[in-house]
């Protein structure tokens, strides 16, 4: 698609102009026509992201992701994944958070503890002064992720660190495919069409598909689901088992389920589409909700007024583990954490998504003045419904981060004001689990430390896809002298 660079050209002025300019002017179209691609305002945003008989959110998403070949599978991909989460995991919170919780325990009070490691490297053990000190947050995040989501997937709660980079590289090979960081590499900005060539032929072959091929047909000549990574198509050295650490059935786990769904000997098509399903959920768990995490984290780092009301919620909704006798988080726990849930939906909603949900139109539209021919893209431009006067009032542009404590208005809620996880029968299915993984790692963190950005700044690193690239900066971290969780 030679096109796409003339394209983001077009769209930063267009976008520019657009933004500044449309709530300035009644003289000015609900549409911005750009060459294949078209951008409307809020007034129109509901009717294209619901509306998918005219505006396809399958096609569109295939042709922005630079992966025409989805169409091409025998079910929709989107419509599978979303009955997958929507029948597999959401039904199951309430057991899933305490199988998830102590991942990410062990892996953000690790990061804690380095920081007190760091603090005692370098003014020794017998000092009284603590200062904040550098940690690497994003890896953090990317290695809890990653071994949670290999717990829902394969069902084993112990996960190498070989496992769980596979997992990771996994998910930043499918975004790079899919052109998420094009706009940020000159190499792939200047020859496009070279660079997809270029990451498509190992990431396709040698990290995933024939590996996991190759264990799907192993299962169904054996029988034996135990080899099975269906993650990152790496053989496990030794049977699950044999691990010291308890594990949960595999019968917990959504490959055994999607196995198990296909109610036959497994065929090249179904292997195929596990594969693919497999693939999207890694990608939509590992990257897409890491970005939101650091998008969260930054802004409390510099927001802290909120870090001592976050910190009484974390007292108040801390339970006590019958089991163990000590201080627990549950999914109902974290449903009662308003103001964090607050917190959240405001740092998605002012952040400055643009440009985030496509849909491509399936026949010639006329809207307004404009006839959008079949096969367009078309857009609405988030910012516009996000910070619309007409939905939040005079304030629209301002962080209040207890907006929404005491209303009915969730983080995981969407409606034609607020959509960072899409709209209508397309939204994201696992925004639930997205939401509560999140809380588990803030919870987690200002449980034990307190979190600073050097500077006071973070770097916006591509303005166009603030949803799927994450900001750049350094957090901080001062331990506390007493522990809340």
């Amino acid at each position: 698609m030679y096109h796409q660079i003339i394209i983001l050209a077009l769209v930063f002025a267009a976008f520019y102009f657009y933004k500044d300019k449309v709530q300035q002017s009644h003289h000015l179209p609900p549409i911005v026509p750009i060459p294949l691609e078209f951008i409307v305002d809020d007034s129109l945003a509901l009717e294209i992201l619901t509306n998918d008989a005219d505006y396809s959110a399958e096609r569109g998403t295939a042709a922005i992701l630079n992966m025409p070949m989805l169409l091409m599978l025998p079910h929709s991909l989107i419509g599978g994944l979303d009955k997958l989460i929507t029948k597999r995991v959401v039904p199951s919170m309430d057991t899933l958070i305490p199988r998830l919780l102590p991942i990410f325990e062990q892996h953000i009070f690790s990061l804690t503890s380095s920081a007190v490691k760091i603090h005692n490297l370098h003014h020794g053990t017998q000092s009284n002064e603590v200062t904040p000190v550098p940690v690497s947050f994003v890896p953090a995040v990317h290695n809890a992720l990653a071994e949670a989501m290999l717990t829902l997937i394969v069902g084993n709660t112990h996960q190498s660190p070989h496992l769980c980079q596979a997992a990771i590289k996994v998910a930043f090979d499918i975004a790079i495919v899919a052109g998420i960081y094009q706009n940020v590499g000159y190499w792939s900005r200047t020859f496009p069409t070279t660079w997809r060539v270029v990451t498509w032929i190992p990431w396709s072959f040698r990290h995933i598909a024939w590996c996991t091929w190759q264990d799907l047909r192993t299962f169904q000549k054996t029988g034996n689901s135990q080899h099975i990574d269906p993650v990152s198509g790496i053989h496990i050295s030794r049977p699950l088992l044999q691990l010291e650490l308890p594990i949960y059935p595999y019968q917990n786990c959504l490959v055994y389920q999607m196995i198990k769904d296909v109610g036959k000997p497994l065929d090249l098509r179904d292997c195929l589409w596990i594969i693919c399903l497999t693939m999207g959920i890694v990608f939509a768990s590992i990257h897409q909700t890491s970005t939101v995490v650091i998008w969260v984290v930054y802004q409390l780092a510099i927001r802290r007024e909120s870090i001592p009301v976050l910190r009484e919620e974390l007292s108040r909704v801390l339970e006590i583990d019958v089991l163990t006798n000590k201080p627990s988080l549950t999914f109902s726990s974290l449903r009662n954490a308003q103001y964090l849930d607050s917190f959240i939906r405001e740092v998605m909603r002012t952040k400055g998504d643009t440009l985030t949900v496509f849909r491509m139109t399936t026949r010639d539209i006329k809207i307004d003045q404009y006839i959008i021919p079949r096969n367009s893209f078309i857009t609405p431009l988030a910012t516009l419904s996000h910070e619309s006067p007409k939905y939040y009032g005079e304030d629209a542009k301002v962080f209040i981060a207890n907006r929404w404590v005491g209303s009915d208005k969730s983080s995981a809620s969407i409606g034609p004001a607020y959509w960072p996880f899409g709209l209508g029968r397309y939204a994201c299915p696992g925004r639930a689990l997205a939401i509560a993984e999140i809380k588990l790692i803030v919870f987690c963190l200002i449980g034990r430390a307190d979190i600073f950005l050097q500077d006071d700044h973070y770097k916006i690193v591509d303005p166009l896809n603030i949803t799927a690239v994450p900001p750049e900066g350094q957090l901080l971290i001062q331990p506390l002298d007493h522990y809340i969780y």
